[in-house]
């Protein structure tokens, strides 16, 4: 005789209880990537901060001094991402793993299977999603750091060719 509680989870959260599960997956994520992404955040607010005063262009030593320190930065970081990127594989393969040992064990039709199988691996399920988005994130912020990177040499460089025009014109 089948068991009619096979399709039935285990437990049921209700919207109170799955809110706050993602709250508290959001939180774990959001750790994840503040730990590693730390220092580039640091230096990306403060860009933000001098850009915020109206009053004022960013100074040459301003500019200089971001492009010294986020390549510097970023450079130490990107082990960090590759560090959560090897985590979400281990974690996949992990979810894999336990997912087809699951199913092997379970008894019924396939989908009794999936079903107990979905249901048992679901904290490897969970392990996978954490680091799977920790890791896009921290992927994202390190690209728009690069972004930024890039813009700022180019303002650099555009003030330089200004700089140039003017000592051209001086001499005559």
């Amino acid at each position: 005789m089948e068991d009619s509680n096979l399709n039935k989870p285990k437990y049921d959260l209700g919207a109170t209880e799955r809110a706050q599960s993602t709250v508290e997956i959001e939180d774990i994520i959001r750790n994840i990537v503040k730990n590693k992404t730390e220092d580039v955040t640091i230096i990306i607010h403060n860009i933000r901060k001098l850009l915020k005063d109206d009053s004022n262009e960013l100074t040459d030593l301003e500019i200089d001094d971001i492009l010294l320190q986020l390549p510097i930065v970023l450079y130490d970081s990107m082990e960090e991402q590759e560090i959560v990127g090897m985590q979400s594989d281990m974690a996949n393969q992990i979810y894999k793993e336990a997912q087809s040992e699951a199913y092997r064990a379970a008894r019924g039709t396939i989908s009794d299977k999936n079903a107990v199988a979905d249901l048992q691996t679901r904290a490897q399920q969970l392990e996978k999603i954490i680091y799977e988005r920790s890791y896009k994130i921290i992927k994202q912020k390190f690209e728009l750091a690069i972004e930024t990177l890039n813009a700022v040499k180019k303002v650099q460089a555009s003030r330089q060719q200004k700089y140039d025009i003017d000592k051209y014109r001086n001499r005559f």
